[in-house]
């Protein structure tokens, strides 16, 4: 049996080369990732703020606390996202493949991650959620298929 793999692309949104549209989307990538922990960040400071008399109807068996600890390390590896993300397009615009491919491997860890989430949690989403999960999918997967075509444009031999 052949070996199944993502498909080899010659342009980025048939417009930009590759090596632009890797840098567009690398950048792209970090001012959303921004923004995203920006508002995070805006909404711990809210939970923080709320008054202990509403704290205590709504906390159940500390959920109020374990809500505030995961919207703080999510803000924490969003902001390493986001360092991470500066650092691939560097390495786009330096070509340095072996950071590309590593950055790669970290964000084809994080989407099947991501994906397992979304399988386990997908049954409570309301249908405009659902769409949105799946897009963000479709993106995500479109945006390893331009850095793998990328890569191997680069460098030929040894592409992940």
């Amino acid at each position: 049996m052949g070996r199944m793999e993502l498909p080899v692309l010659d342009k980025c949104c048939f417009v930009l080369d590759l090596k632009t549209g890797c840098i567009v989307l690398g950048v792209v990538n970090s001012i959303l990732t921004f923004v995203l922990a920006v508002i995070l960040i805006t909404f711990a400071v809210d939970l923080k703020d709320l008054p202990e008399t509403k704290r205590d109807g709504v906390d159940e068996g500390g959920m109020f606390s374990i809500l505030y600890i995961s919207v703080i390390i999510f803000v924490t590896i969003l902001f390493a996202k986001f360092v991470l993300d500066l650092l691939f397009v560097w390495a786009v615009y330096k070509e340095k493949s072996g950071i590309i491919k590593k950055y790669c491997i970290f964000w084809i860890v994080v989407l099947v991650l991501h994906i397992i989430g979304f399988l386990k949690s997908m049954s409570q989403m309301s249908a405009g959620h659902l769409i949105s999960q799946i897009l963000f999918l479709a993106e995500n997967f479109y945006y390893i298929a331009i850095v793998r075509s990328f890569l191997k444009s680069i460098n030929e031999d040894g592409v992940i």
